[in-house]
């Protein structure tokens, strides 16, 4: 009977799937953040986008999208430090996250592409 219980099968490990730190939320909310000053048709497009998305791949994919937005709003420097924020919170999801391998994500020079 107690070989059933949960937590006599499974072995101390980092215990970050009760956080919103691993929710897909979390980085969509960053997308949020990024893009939260612009006021533009694009946006609005950019935001259904992010709600389709269902991995963390489908979100790696919009980068380039974001970064274009961003740089044409602002400078470039401004559009690479929120992209950078936003590349550390999705390494850091994939990286921690049970479901999500690291290799998934392609690699970073190849979303500027987009």
């Amino acid at each position: 009977m107690f070989f059933k219980l949960p937590w006599f099968n499974k072995a101390k490990s980092d215990n970050y799937h009760d956080t919103q730190v691993l929710e897909m939320d979390f980085l969509v909310d960053e997308f949020e953040d990024a893009m939260s000053d612009i006021q533009d048709p694009l946006r609005t497009r950019l935001r259904a986008a992010l709600i389709g998305c269902e991995t963390p791949k489908d979100l790696w994919f919009l980068r380039g999208k974001l970064h274009n937005l961003i740089s044409k709003h602002h400078c470039e420097q401004i559009a690479r430090e929120r992209v950078g924020r936003l590349d550390q919170k999705m390494q850091f999801f994939v990286a921690h996250h049970p479901d999500y391998d690291a290799e998934e994500l392609p690699s970073g020079p190849m979303a500027l592409l987009h």
